[in-house]
């Protein structure tokens, strides 16, 4: 019998492609073809290959997986995992109860969303949730040679995809609606607060600078820092695993992010720029469990003091917060000692094991990956910001750890 087809959908490249990676691994040494697809290939996969399963970043894929691969497993592995009740996966499921039938598997970050599901969608079948825990966290937790990094930058993580798109779309673009307005003057308030701390580090110390742009950004727009008063002094990091970033940072200075999950799990003491910027009571009220990470980092009120709590050496130590232990536990499953990369692997699995294989002809995967080497050369040449967010096996080079 031929081997298990299954498209894993990295949708955003710098937030998805490790642990895509690892679980394709994973997935091939139990016996199936995997091609993990961007948004450039992944309807025509859909089309093609005739895949047993399609595993998905997001709620909003299901109707187009049903009508294109109408046989295949539809399998929810959430890019953004945790999230308020509000905004959960759980609420628009239930919003949307013919996707949920149609929804093979959901492999879920905590047994929060286990509750999630219970409160909103109490009388359905719940059998095809399974926890799994968050994967990227898999990152920090089986890489031991994190502990042993020398640190020996300070690390600015950027948020400002509003005013620094992947696809350089212009920041008008987010103000299509007035309640965008304070996403946008957030990002704006943020960004000076960074570029005014950045200029006090070159001028009064001789500390190195490592930026990290997020995930929706566009790391061209940071071309300046290569030249000026930042030149030798700042570099831009657009590698695809913030762990292995995080652990190299003496001390990372931040706007609100659930990035800070992993400098919190190693250990990375944090500086939280919200006060610095008067943004704190605005993001608690966007994106409040992003706010958590204002929980964990100092708060400096003047750039003074922020300047002394940057320069301190050794660097200032990690706060740790009971909050920010049971959310990790809750919406993450952090406490756990098994992988949540194997555990979604070994669900997929019996899962298909348990299920018919779909009938009819499928392009094999060698010919859909060279018809996708010869769209991408297309794509880049027309799009030279293409890559920012689209992965592709040959030119996105996965590190040997």
């Amino acid at each position: 019998m031929s081997r298990y087809r299954i498209i894993i959908r990295a949708f955003t490249l710098r937030r998805d492609i490790a642990s895509s990676v690892i679980l394709a691994r994973l997935l091939e040494r139990a016996g199936a073809q995997v091609i993990i697809a961007s948004g450039r290939d992944f309807t025509r996969l859909l089309r093609n290959w005739n895949p047993d399963a399609i595993l998905i970043n997001t709620v909003g894929q299901i109707k187009r997986c049903a009508e294109l691969a109408p046989n295949a497993s539809i399998i929810l592995w959430p890019g953004e995992g945790a999230q308020p009740l509000p905004s959960s996966d759980a609420t628009q499921l239930a919003q949307w109860p013919e996707a949920y039938e149609r929804l093979s598997l959901a492999l879920l970050w905590g047994p929060r969303n286990l509750d999630y599901f219970a409160q909103t969608m109490p009388h359905h079948d719940r059998s095809k949730l399974v926890m799994c825990g968050n994967p990227r966290l898999d990152m920090v937790k089986f890489n031991p040679d994190l502990l042993n990094v020398e640190k020996k930058t300070i690390g600015f993580i950027g948020r400002f995809h509003s005013l620094n798109r992947y696809n350089s779309v212009p920041a008008i673009f987010s103000l299509q609606y007035p309640e965008k307005r304070n996403g946008v003057v957030w990002q704006v308030e943020s960004f000076i607060t960074m570029i005014t701390l950045i200029h006090r580090i070159i001028n009064e110390t001789d500390l190195l600078i490592s930026i990290r742009p997020h995930p929706l950004e566009a790391p061209e727009g940071y071309e300046f820092f290569n030249e000026g008063p930042f030149e030798g002094r700042v570099e831009i990091d657009n590698s695809f695993d913030v762990a292995d970033w995080t652990a190299r940072q003496r001390v990372i200075i931040t706007p609100s992010s659930q990035s800070f999950y992993e400098s919190y799990v190693l250990g990375t003491p944090t500086i939280q720029m919200d006060q610095l910027s008067k943004t704190s009571d605005m993001i608690r009220q966007i994106t409040p469990f992003a706010a958590m990470s204002q929980l964990v980092g100092y708060q400096p009120e003047s750039y003074d003091e922020a300047i002394e709590l940057i320069a301190h050496d050794p660097s200032v130590p990690p706060i740790q917060n009971d909050e920010v232990d049971v959310h990790l536990d809750e919406f993450h499953d952090w406490s756990s000692n098994t992988s949540s990369i194997a555990r979604a692997e070994g669900a997929i699995m019996a899962h298909l094991a348990n299920r018919k294989r779909p009938r009819g002809k499928a392009v094999p995967k060698a010919l859909m990956q060279l018809w996708d080497r010869i769209s991408f050369a297309r794509v880049h040449k027309r799009d030279p910001l293409h890559q920012n967010f689209n992965y592709h096996e040959s030119y996105h080079v996965i590190p040997d750890y």
